[in-house]
């Protein structure tokens, strides 16, 4: 495997990390694969790496070249910085496709969470000249081909104003992320203390339009972060505009599951759950799209 990380921008310090299968032999050699780009979450305070490589190995193991992108997060960082990044990563990828054997027009961008809330901007914005002219790049060479969307972040209509103490008391022990401080919105907008009109404008749906390329939702009713209606208002939104799609809504298991697997869960917390399938779900939806 061909495992490098790449420095997107010389005043940033976001990468692109490689999982490119090596070149094959006899019948494989020459073999020209998809590839799929993650977009791990966080709600742009940190970048989770249970999104990023082991999501990366599924992929790798399915056939894919894959690529983890580590993108600019906190308040410092306003949009549209980490998608500037991610516009660079994609165009990495096809300006290498050959070096790399990847079918430049066969290559997803998948985002959990936040990062899912990314891959949905590319979707919406790799025609805007404020990413285009900003790195010097055309649409064509940063448009994803497919975008799979795992519990994204599509409205970031806020959920809740206070922390429990019991959520206080584990992320003062680091047992889970620590989310105090800016909220993903302020983040976003790069200041604090919003007016509702500029927590309005970053409701990814409003933007939804018929040339997103074809895309595969999924996520869980439990989930208290992303609720289904967010999952539900992005599906209805595409239907409306005849973009492509797919959605998987399953019943149980909380925000941010990853593969949903024990690679990235405790055993105990997954055996149970039927989430998981949504990676086998994903590679059978994107096989489909090539038979179109």
């Amino acid at each position: 495997m061909i495992h490098e990380t790449i420095k997107l921008f010389e005043h940033s310090s976001a990468t692109l990390t490689t999982y490119v299968q090596e070149n094959g032999e006899y019948e494989r050699k020459d073999l020209i694969r998809p590839a799929v780009l993650i977009c791990p979450g966080g709600g742009y305070a940190f970048v989770s790496q249970n999104e990023g490589e082991p999501v990366a190995l599924a992929f790798a193991r399915m056939g894919y070249h894959a690529f983890v992108l580590s993108y600019s997060v906190k308040i410092e960082n306003p949009f549209p910085t980490a998608l500037r990044e991610l516009a660079k990563a994609m165009s990495i990828i096809r300006e290498r496709a050959g070096e790399w054997l990847v079918d430049a027009n066969d290559i997803s961008v998948a985002g959990f969470s936040a990062g899912g809330n990314l891959a949905l901007s590319l979707g919406i914005y790799y025609q805007d000249a404020r990413i285009t002219d900003e790195i010097g790049l055309t649409p064509e060479q940063i448009k994803p081909n497919q975008l799979i969307l795992g519990y994204p972040a599509v409205t970031l209509e806020p959920r809740s104003t206070e922390t429990p103490p019991f959520v206080i008391e584990l992320m003062e022990k680091g047992l889970i992320p620590d989310f105090r401080g800016p909220n993903i919105r302020e983040i976003l907008m790069g200041k604090e203390n919003l007016t509702e009109e500029e927590e309005r404008s970053l409701n990814l749906l409003q933007y939804v339009n018929g040339d997103l390329p074809r895309t595969f939702i999924w996520g869980t009713y439990e989930d208290s972060v992303i609720l289904p209606t967010d999952l539900l208002g992005l599906a209805s939104k595409l239907f409306e505009y005849q973009v492509p799609c797919e959605l998987h809504l399953f019943e149980k298991g909380p925000h941010g599951m990853s593969l949903g697997d024990a690679t990235v869960k405790p055993e105990e917390q997954v055996n149970s759950l039927s989430l998981g399938a949504w990676v086998e779900l994903s590679a059978k939806w994107l096989e489909q799209g090539r038979g179109r």
